[in-house]
């Protein structure tokens, strides 16, 4: 008869972890978007003025809602996985998550430069910044998380993706 492999009991902490992780990032999207959208609602275009920078804020902070939920679920997948390479692997995951979290919040301020643009010129230029912005931040958000996948044999479990019409 063929035994089965003995799954090891999950770490509590790291469940525990990883279900708080992703309530926060839940209520940080929620907020987040809230938050835009009262800005948007509030947002008189007839006025003259651009939209104002604080939807960018509340992009912003739903973007870190989604890192820090991808994050937890990380946590919590991880519970019952057991090793050094695994552990190191999870590790580079997240700091790939919060490198990839500064580039969105990094390149979302960056491109309220848009709102602020006269010419197309200016409006190239605000383009070439955001994504510079990004790029410096999310490539290597992109390498490390994916040496973390390799080492934690994981999958990615949230990607973004920037386009731009030069």
């Amino acid at each position: 008869m063929v035994e089965s492999p003995v799954r090891p009991r999950p770490n509590i902490l790291f469940n525990l972890l990883g279900v708080l992780l992703i309530v926060a990032g839940i209520g940080l999207v929620i907020v987040g978007l809230g938050y835009a959208i009262q800005v948007m609602t509030g947002f008189d275009p007839f006025n003259g003025d651009g939209p104002p920078v604080e939807i960018a804020d509340g992009m912003a902070l739903a973007f870190w809602g989604v890192i820090t939920l991808t994050v937890g679920r990380y946590f919590w997948r991880g519970a019952r996985r057991r090793g050094v390479r695994d552990r190191v692997g999870r590790l580079l995951i997240i700091v790939g998550y919060v490198l990839l979290g500064i580039a969105l919040d990094q390149g979302t301020h960056s491109m309220v430069g848009l709102w602020d643009a006269t010419t197309e010129e200016a409006g190239r230029g605000a383009v070439v910044d955001t994504l510079i912005t990004v790029a410096l931040w999310g490539v290597p958000a992109a390498i490390v998380a994916a040496i973390g996948f390799k080492l934690a044999n994981e999958k990615a479990l949230a990607t973004a993706e920037v386009k731009a019409s030069l």
